[in-house]
């Protein structure tokens, strides 16, 4: 899904806020993996010729959490993550807009939970080195409070419910039909 057509499409400055935030997240999580799958390459050739670099593992382990956590901000930004529409399904006009408004608020507490553990962690994390890169491991972990950051922007500049995309209503597995 593009960004222009997702369903956080509309909604003025604030979502243009959410989808550059969600474009630039995307590029840098897919540039993480890209890196991640080319360093990992190069490694499998290199044992084939000679020896390869002890430090991949480390490098790998550090993007790994990078592209998943920008991943995640980027999904979130597009409306891509796991999401249930059943109950907002059902409701209309004020109920929805109040059922929109709680939700937006248990994501902006579980986003600031999310900053506080990951500052912890990262904190936590910040004299045990990787073995051959020699720097902190914090710096992989560092990746969960600034998406947790990153996610708040994303949760306080995105429109509850861009107007004309209604929740998607998931497809039963007996209305299918055989191909």
């Amino acid at each position: 899904m593009t960004p222009s057509a997702g369903p956080r499409a509309g909604g003025g400055r604030f979502a243009a806020v959410a989808t550059g935030l969600g474009r630039a997240t995307a590029w840098a999580g897919g540039l993480a993996f890209f890196a991640i799958f080319v360093v990992n390459l190069a490694q499998m050739v290199a044992r084939q010729i000679g020896h390869g670099w002890l430090w991949v593992t480390d490098l790998s382990q550090l993007l790994l959490l990078w592209t998943v956590m920008l991943g995640s901000v980027a999904a979130y930004c597009f409306a891509e993550h796991i999401t249930t529409g059943w109950l907002d399904s059902k409701l209309t006009g004020r109920p929805l807009r109040v059922l929109l408004v709680l939700l937006r608020v248990a994501e902006i507490g579980f986003f600031a939970i999310v900053v506080g553990a990951g500052l912890s962690v990262a904190q936590a994390r910040d004299h045990i080195p990787y073995v051959q890169l020699g720097v902190p491991t914090s710096w992989a972990y560092a990746a969960i409070p600034v998406a947790g950051v990153l996610l708040l922007v994303a949760a306080v500049t995105m429109p509850l419910r861009a107007h004309g995309f209604p929740p998607p209503v998931p497809e039963s597995d007996l209305e299918r039909s055989p191909a």
